[in-house]
């Protein structure tokens, strides 16, 4: 007689994905159903054996019936049953960690100290038990700012809340401990749930590490997978909206990672069972974060699809007293993405999946909700709702899917679940609308100023200038401008002052925070995937395809290979660029595949992954627009010059660009259909194009914000137009400040744009400013002062901005400018 394949059975919940593999392996597949629980579970028929079991009786009965056959496993994978896994291990005689331990365990604050104490205090972070804002005021000043406060029990990201700095800290603590309350009351967990704790905030990537540990606390590593938040694509949170794998980090640091998810489930004494070990990876090495004992959300699926381990199979390998595997086989880029409804409301359904399932990524997806079940992010308490799993050919088109289900902000549909205030409730609020204003500088601050609004500035110190500080209602300023702490900033004084009617930046590093708290608030604002789209190249090549706007072939590129195959591929010159750069840093030509390596090199050192794009040729130029509320204006064309092959750093622009009636109407057309395919709302933005011989414009790339190097004064100069003063006042309804008289009929900007050399002399610049038409000279250099590369704009060494009555007559002026200034260099 056969003798039946061993069973395996697990307790509470088991998922589509999680368990298909141990039937690969030869086991039998049952599971011990909690009939208590409404959260998504494969059905019964996807399983051999069928137990239900309600958790509220406790275990004695299933103990009782698991010692009849002594061969049958049980494998744990939720945190919600973790200790009556426990119970159930000590019940059967097996040598796991003791149900009490294992709740003192789950404590966020011991684990930190055990790891201090165990392994070494740069293992991990500074943290604190903290019980009033006091404890958090005193933490962040030992400790520096900003800090995060979490509950130190619970999991999944909920209810983690950055703070800025003092003055947030009593609003942050109160909004974290009512809500931590409420879930626990709602769960009926244990008191214990309700501490909280504050941490240092560590800066770096996510990244996780899953082990199997055997009866003797031996332990067994899996492959690093990496994890993206919804902090790190532009959200409000900081929950893991992805989780891929092949491990993008370092080989150094993916061992280091190893050997420190070792140390701490050692360090936490743990035995016969799974664990999930969590980090971030800083500028100094992996610091740990915390862990979980059972397997990480969607981990065993991850690993199994992109490396063909069988996380389960380890596991009952450990629990057989046989030695696991957990060696990678293949690499495959396979993501599992799990996207939250941007805000809190009632589920209605799924819009537009179609968009999900055409991706070329797209493997299957699963939904964990019904409509009529209140959602929303992780941030606020909620679970998600929504999985779907990605198999790509390269990294590079994981990345690219994994962003492009991040901009469907309105895949989870929801309605309001309380009615939306009416007027009479909100005639209380102040008459002059309330703008929040982040960063930027103080020429597009004088204008705002100029309107009859009241403006909150958030200003980084080394960036506030005295206009800034003479002129804001409401002034506060932090060391640096990083976006959780910016955006706790943002709630707190909306929540506790005159709220905000809209929220606006003009600084490019701060322009998706802006639209991250508009989001996250309920304020005016301009969309975050119009941002997103706009600052990342790729995503912005795919777009201009998916609306037949003229492009050119690009291939997202995470190595020298990857970039090789793509120029081979097109025979043809290519440019590479950082994906996410700006201000030609890093862009370079490559001519032939032999000089490839030396490009690849240059580029990468701004970043990767790198954009690789077929070479266009022609005149290069930039389009101002104005939006407001989705309207475009064209407002000037700019023609700009560069220093050419191979990093084209701009050394010059005049305004206004001779393009002629054709070419101008073609020029217009193309970026008002670009900004409307961004969902370009509200504000400026600058479009370069390169006007080809045929007088076709190619886009190159756009940003929803002025064009720099003093193009938004060309425009001021020349039309009259104030952007910043003109996208506040359309934000806020006020009145639309009036154009000013134009100072002249053109204008351009020359460069000093010097490289690898040394100053010999800098003229007089006074007598240069009094020149005919010039309104601006400037040097940033000294004599004697030695040049490096002309790398970037950064790189350049200064300026001079003249007007005419026309762009002939700027562009002399300009031109006589720079050769007055006596700016000469050696050799």
């Amino acid at each position: 007689m056969l003798t039946p394949p061993p069973l395996v059975l697990f307790l509470g919940n088991a998922r589509y994905g999680e368990f298909e593999p141990l039937r690969e392996a030869g086991y039998r597949v049952g599971l011990i159903r909690d009939t208590t629980s409404h959260g998504w579970c494969a059905a019964d028929d996807a399983f051999d054996v069928v137990w239900h079991w309600d958790p509220g009786e406790g275990i004695d009965t299933l103990a009782a019936e698991l010692k009849q056959d002594p061969s049958v496993s049980v494998l744990n994978l939720r945190e919600a049953y973790v200790e009556h896994y426990a119970r159930l291990c000590t019940a059967l005689g097996l040598p796991a960690v003791p149900a009490e331990e294992v709740a003192e365990l789950r404590s966020k604050h011991l684990m930190r100290r055990l790891f201090v104490e165990r392994i070494g205090q740069e293992s991990t972070g500074s943290f604190a038990s903290v019980r009033s804002p006091a404890d958090v005021v005193e933490f962040g000043r030992h400790h520096g700012w900003p800090v995060v406060v979490k509950p130190a029990a619970l999991y999944s990201s909920l209810f983690v809340v950055p703070v800025p700095g003092p003055e947030a800290a009593a609003e942050a603590f109160r909004h974290i401990r009512d809500g931590v309350d409420g879930h626990v009351r709602d769960k009926g967990l244990p008191d214990s749930f309700r501490a909280l704790q504050v941490e240092e905030f560590l800066t770096g990537s996510n990244h996780s590490v899953d082990l199997v540990v055997d009866r003797e606390g031996n332990a067994w590593p899996g492959p690093v997978v990496d994890v993206l938040t919804g902090a790190d694509l532009g959200g409000a949170d900081f929950h893991h909206f992805a989780r891929f794998a092949p491990s993008l980090a370092p080989a150094q640091d993916r061992i280091r990672m190893a050997e420190l998810a070792v140390h701490a489930v050692r360090a936490m004494g743990l035995r016969l069972c799974a664990a999930h070990v969590e980090f971030i990876l800083t500028p100094a090495g992996p610091r740990l974060l915390e862990v979980g004992i059972r397997p990480g959300g969607h981990r065993a699926r991850v690993l199994h699809q992109a490396h063909g381990v069988s996380f389960m199979a380890a596991y009952v390998a450990v629990l057989r007293g046989e030695q696991p595997d957990l060696g990678k086989k293949f690499d495959r880029p396979v993501g599992i993405v799990t996207p939250f409804p941007r805000t809190t409301g009632v589920f209605t359904g799924l819009h537009a999946l179609d968009r999900v399932t055409a991706l070329p990524a797209y493997s299957t997806h699963a939904v964990y909700h019904s409509p009529g079940k209140q959602v929303g992010t992780a941030g606020q308490g909620h679970w998600q709702t929504l999985s779907i799993e990605l198999t790509a050919a390269r990294m590079s088109e994981l990345d690219q899917d994994i962003r492009r289900i991040w901009d469907m902000d309105d895949l989870i549909h929801t309605r309001p679940q309380t009615p939306e205030r009416t007027e009479p409730e909100q005639s209380h609020r102040p008459h002059r609308p309330h703008l929040l204003l982040i960063g930027g500088e103080g020429s597009g601050f004088r204008s705002i100023a100029d309107l009859d609004v009241r403006i909150t500035l958030v200003q980084e110190r080394g960036e506030l200038s005295e206009i800034q500080t003479r002129l804001q209602d409401t002034l506060l300023v932090q060391e640096h401008l990083e976006e959780g702490p910016v955006r706790a900033a943002a709630e707190f004084l909306h929540s506790t002052g005159a709220p905000f009617d809209a929220v606006l930046s003009f600084a490019e590093s701060q322009l998706l925070t802006a639209a991250r708290i508009g989001e996250f608030l309920g304020l005016a604002h301009n969309p975050a995937p119009a941002v997103v789209r706009s600052r990342d190249k790729a995503r912005m090549r795919a777009l201009l395809d998916e609306h037949g706007l003229p492009s050119v072939p690009y291939r997202l590129c995470g190595s020298l290979a990857e970039s090789d195959a793509f120029q081979r591929e097109l025979g043809a010159p290519v440019v590479l660029k950082p994906s996410d750069g700006s201000g030609s840093r890093g862009v370079t030509l490559v001519r032939e595949p032999g000089e490839l390596p030396t490009g690849w090199r240059r580029a990468a050192a701004a970043g990767v992954p790198l954009v690789a794009e077929a070479y266009v040729t022609g005149r290069e130029m930039s389009v101002e627009t104005l939006t407001l509320d989705g309207v475009h204006e064209v407002v000037a064309v700019t023609e700009k010059l560069t220093s050419g092959p191979p990093s084209f750093v701009e050394v010059g622009h005049q305004m206004p660009a001779d393009l002629g009636s054709g070419p101008a109407e073609r020029v217009a057309a193309t970026v008002t259909a670009l900004l409307d395919a961004l969902g370009h709302r509200w504000g400026p933005a600058h479009t370069e194009v390169m006007l080809q011989a045929d007088g076709s414009p190619v886009i190159i790339e756009t940003q929803t914000r002025f064009g720099g190097d003093q193009i938004w004064e060309m425009v001021e100069l020349v039309t009259g137009v104030r952007l910043a003063a003109a996208t506040a006042a359309g934000i806020l309804g006020a009145a639309a400040p009036p154009r000013r008289p134009a100072v002249g009929g053109g204008a351009a900007i020359r460069f000093f744009a010097e490289q690898n050399t040394v100053v010999r002399s800098v003229g007089d610049l006074d007598a240069v400013r009094a020149m005919p038409g010039v309104m601006t000279a400037r040097t940033t250099v000294r004599p004697g002062q030695r040049l490096g590369p002309l790398d970037g704009s950064g790189s350049r060494q200064g300026y001079v901005l003249a007007v005419g009555t026309d762009r002939r007559e700027a562009v002399a002026r300009a031109e006589a400018a720079h050769r007055a200034t006596g700016f000469e260099v050696s050799g």
